[in-house]
């Protein structure tokens, strides 16, 4: 694929940011029905790594673990790693799997990984390797020779000398979690099953060890047979240390919340003290009402629809009360911001109300971002597959629009316009639909409602395009409402 430039920067700010999956918590975007479109491997330097196809991004992460920027890299095509890959802090080694087997691989000054090592555990050579091109496919890998032996998506601990990762070892017909320790001259000695605690009767693949130390795992036990057949699986997380059955990533994600919120709710900062203090005086009349209020700081930016900044005193006043429960705020305030959502949502649809009577009328709703009759269209410039600075915008526009219609599946189709080839183009039209897809998920869009595809140059809005703005007009992201 030409030109590579790809840079993007701040992709989410503030409350709008998702935390479906801090790395702390996961290697996956979500929890339940992900593949590996979903996959994100723990790099270096608070990175990530994400993968699709032979095309690899690293994302940069706040403190939270929030992506906050994403960018193509060709430090890996070298290796071409497969599936999850884990980076080792202590070594600066990369441990990944390529083609069944588990490699490590070195950093150079350049920035690429090379000088690949193959590393041999104990009862992982099959008799007949035969195979050519990669095992880790989840669907593909069990029809390749009965007899071949494939280890994947490899994890190591802090210090390389636990690694954990998915084997279809002893002659399973599924795969399972296994771990390997070094022993004392350095070697990984023999690899050892996981417990029926961890392991099923159907696959269990992607081991994570998570900030806590309990293991991470995807099995598809609970999936449906097309599920399965499809790749998909649900994420579970165990506790080694006892015979505790894995509970489902998703509730312990929950609990983990609530008990952040519990221990939020049991510490009362100064400047919360400081305001509560200021109310109190306020509504007693020891305090002019016309003061500035230090709690209230203007209006979000990234929530049209605002009524815009409040001014003081505008907040009606109540008595004091100390035996009023403290959670009516918080309920006020959750009011509000499903107030504000439902004024965005109702305006979406007003305005697909007034193009339902013109199906081919096109209105600019950002600078971006179209608008037709069931359809929102991403446009895209030249040789590009980000857009511009203003796509924070942008997205919530498509947000919106998919959110005012919950019961609603949507097709994500991607297009160019007709310069260069059509090999070319059919990638770099899936790539921009991947884009938009892939940062819809991270505003907590659900899988199940998207679907995406690529058209290349196909149909173009302007056909045999001359001027630069024609050719504009065609490269471009569709957002179509199905139902």
């Amino acid at each position: 694929m030409k030109g590579y430039i790809f840079v993007l920067a701040f992709l989410f700010l503030g409350s709008t940011m998702t935390n479906v999956y801090s790395l702390q918590s996961s290697n996956f975007v979500g929890s339940k029905s992900v593949g590996e479109e979903n996959l994100v491997s723990k790099y270096k330097d608070g990175l990530v790594l994400y993968a699709r196809n032979d095309s690899f991004f690293v994302a940069k992460l706040d403190k939270d673990g929030k992506i906050q920027s994403l960018e193509y890299t060709s430090d890996f095509n070298d290796i071409l790693p497969e599936g999850q890959v884990s980076y080792g802090e202590k070594s600066g080694k990369l441990y990944y799997a390529k083609a069944g087997k588990i490699f490590t691989a070195k950093q150079k000054k350049s920035g690429k990984w090379k000088n690949e090592e193959y590393i041999q555990i104990a009862g992982t050579e099959s008799q007949r390797d035969n195979y050519k091109g990669s095992v880790l496919a989840y669907a593909t890998w069990r029809y390749k020779p009965k007899d071949s032996i494939v280890v994947l998506n490899p994890v190591v601990n802090a210090d390389e000398t636990v690694m954990y990762f998915a084997s279809n070892l002893n002659g399973s017909d599924n795969l399972d979690i296994w771990k390997v320790e070094k022993d004392q001259d350095g070697e990984w000695g023999k690899p050892q099953r996981l417990s029926p605690q961890v392991n099923s009767s159907n696959d269990e693949n992607y081991p994570y060890i998570r900030e806590d130390g309990t293991l991470q795992f995807a099995s598809n036990r609970t999936m449906k047979k097309e599920e399965r057949e499809n790749g998909k699986y649900n994420l579970f997380v165990a506790d080694l240390t006892t015979k505790d059955a894995p509970k489902p990533l998703d509730i312990v994600q929950k609990q983990e919340r609530e008990k952040e919120i519990l221990l939020a709710k049991n510490e009362t900062t100064t400047e919360e003290k400081v305001l509560n203090s200021f109310d109190k005086l306020k509504n007693i009349g020891k305090i002019d009402t016309t003061m500035a209020n230090p709690s209230q700081t203007g209006k979000d930016s990234l929530n049209r629809g605002d009524e815009g900044e409040k001014q003081v005193g505008e907040k009606e006043l109540i008595a004091v009360n100390d035996n009023k429960d403290t959670k009516d705020d918080s309920m006020k305030e959750m009011s509000s911001e499903q107030k504000k959502e439902q004024i965005r949502y109702e305006q979406v649809k007003k305005v697909d109300a007034q193009l339902e009577s013109n199906p081919d009328a096109v209105i600019k709703v950002s600078e971006n971002v179209m608008a037709t009759h069931q359809m929102r269209i991403f446009y895209f410039e030249f040789d590009k597959d980000i857009p511009n600075g203003t796509y924070k915008e942008d997205l919530l526009i498509l947000l919106d629009f998919i959110n005012a219609y919950p019961e609603s599946r949507f097709l994500l189709v991607g297009h160019t316009d007709e310069r260069g080839s059509d090999e070319y183009n059919d990638a770099l039209s899936l790539k921009r639909a991947e884009w938009v897809y892939f940062n819809l998920l991270l505003k907590d869009v659900k899988l199940n409602r998207l679907e995406i595809r690529g058209d290349g140059e196909k149909h173009p809005i302007y056909k045999n395009a001359k001027t630069e703005e024609e050719h504009q007009k065609n490269r471009r992201v569709e957002v179509i409402r199905l139902n």
